[in-house]
This record gives C-alpha cells, structure tokens and sequence, in this order.
C-alpha cells in the first residue's frame, strides 16, 4: 500500500514538474516573439515576400550587366529579408573600402532604367556584395530605389 501511495506522489511530483517547465518555456517562447515582433515593427516598414519570381527579375537585371568582362554574376539570394545579389571580381579593387561602396552604389546598383525590377521588389531591400573568393568575405551595399521619391 505504501509502495503505490509512494509512486502516485512522485508521479503527481514529476507531472507538477513537467507543468511548471512547460508553461516557463512557453512563456520564454511568447516574451521572445512579442519582443522581436515589436523591434521589426519599429524598425522596419512591413516587407513584401521575396518570391523566386522577383529573384529571377533582380538576376535579369545583373545577368545583363555582367554578360562581358571578369566581372561574374553569381545570382540573388533571400538572406534575412532582404534580397542579396553577389558579383564575383577577378581580384580585390584597389581603392578604399568606401570608394568601393560609392562605387558600387553608384555603377553596380541598377538604375532608375531597370523601372520594372524597382517596382517589382518595392518595399524589399536590395543589396549588391563583391567578393573575390568566398561570398562570406564580401564588400557590400544597400541599393537606393531610385523610384522613391525622398520627401
């Protein structure tokens, strides 16, 4: 008798556990989307979805750009929100990392002509990397559309 009282106890012990447990992670879980929730709603506008589509449109854009010379486009990509477009270059620029990045900004990022791919990946951040050998190494900048009008 004593035996089936000792294991009900320690199955209510174990069971009253596994609750609290439960609950302090599914508390931590709901604390930690309400707090990245609202660092996104004040920092950033609400994004369109970034589609193969739209990937496709941003890599006709470069692809055309880079059909001659050592300059190779590698292709778009959605990393985090935002659509990544990467350029392999035969050796590093001899210039200053900020010349490059006025450079790319400048001569790399399509223009007001590439209308149809501006209007298309509105909202969505567009940013153009260089690299020589791996892309996690690589130089990059956040491309302006040229469409938005600063107010």
């Amino acid at each position: 008798m004593c035996k089936i009282k000792e294991c009900t106890i320690n199955n209510v012990i174990y069971g009253f556990f596994t609750f609290l447990i439960s609950i302090t992670l599914s508390g931590c879980m709901q604390s930690n989307a309400a707090t990245t929730g609202s660092e996104i709603a004040t920092t950033a506008k609400p994004q369109n979805l970034i589609t193969d589509n739209k990937l496709k449109i941003v890599n006709a854009a470069f692809y055309q750009t880079f059909v001659l010379g050592d300059w190779r486009y590698k292709g778009a990509r959605n990393l985090g929100g935002t659509i990544n477009a990467y350029i392999q270059i035969p050796a590093p620029l001899d210039m200053s990392k900020e010349v490059q990045k006025s450079y790319l900004q400048k001569a790399i990022c399509p223009s007001s002509a590439h209308t149809n791919m501006w209007s298309e990946i509105d909202g969505i951040p567009l940013s153009v990397h260089i690299y020589t050998h791996k892309q996690k190494n690589s130089l990059y900048v956040n491309c302006i559309n040229p469409l938005i009008i600063a107010g």
